[in-house]
């Protein structure tokens, strides 16, 4: 009897662990990985460079991403639950999906419909240019300290051969700044260095939102506002290790 009383206890206690370990296991699970893509509603076309946020209910923002030149985004939420999303862009209305429920585990794709805005219903009391300076402010940094690793909209639009944003950081000319570029595709991504062999790149930085490079740097000339090149001091303050190679920070022409 009290070797099968002993038997019945261990049996119980693997029961229980086995119970304890799997619900451990599914609180580690993650949410359904969000694979989006943003279209216009009045043609069906991909919408590059729209800022995407995820958005709890009780209006806490979660989550950044930003969509490619194909529309395409991916969010990660860390936990099971329901999410608004929400876009943003230059030339678009704002918009907020309705509540979207994510089980925990697997993928749930996605298609967000943004409408154009007539660019002339709405008049941008301050200009983005200001405001990328005001936040260059706040990171305890101005255009002046910058010199000409701050390019404005003026300098861009000054650019002879106007085409994608690598083209107008390369026109620059900026010394002590050395920039390589992988290959001669067009969407190749420049490597933006402050020592000349250095194994980092910059990284990139499209408004607020850590991007790839190719991204970055293929951006439309005539869709960005202004662009600061940061030191690798000045850009691991803000990013840590990731910045220690410099960071190239861009604002795009959508408004605030």
């Amino acid at each position: 009897m009290g070797i099968s009383n002993r038997l019945k206890t261990c049996r119980r206690a693997l029961i229980w662990a086995a119970a304890f370990i799997s619900f451990i296991a599914s609180e580690k699970v993650a949410a359904q990985t969000i694979l989006g893509r943003v279209l216009d509603q009045a043609n069906e076309a991909p919408v590059g460079d729209v800022i995407i946020q995820l958005i709890e209910r009780d209006g806490t923002e979660r989550l950044r991403a930003l969509s490619d030149s194909d529309g395409r985004f991916v969010l990660a939420p860390p936990k099971a639950g329901e999410y608004f999303l929400a876009t943003e862009r230059f030339g678009y209305l704002a918009t907020r999906s309705p509540l979207i429920a994510l089980r925990m585990g697997g993928e749930a794709p996605l298609e967000l419909m943004i409408s154009p805005e007539p660019l002339g219903l709405v008049g941008l009391e301050v200009s983005v240019e200001e405001l990328a300076a005001e936040e260059l402010d706040q990171m305890g940094l101005s255009p002046n300290q910058l010199g000409n690793r701050w390019i404005n909209r003026a300098d861009i639009e000054a650019v002879q051969m106007p085409g994608l944003a690598k083209d107008v950081i390369r026109w620059q000319n900026i010394a002590g700044v050395y920039i390589d570029e992988y290959d001669a595709t067009d969407d190749a991504p420049l490597c933006v260095r402050f020592v000349r062999r250095s194994r980092q790149c910059a990284i990139t930085v499209i408004d607020g939102i850590v991007v790839p490079p190719e991204q970055a740097y293929s951006l439309i000339s005539e869709n960005v506002e202004a662009i600061a090149i940061l030191n690798p001091t000045d850009a691991a303050t803000f990013y840590g290790t990731a910045g220690g190679g410099g960071a190239v920070l861009f604002w795009s022409r959508r408004g605030r």
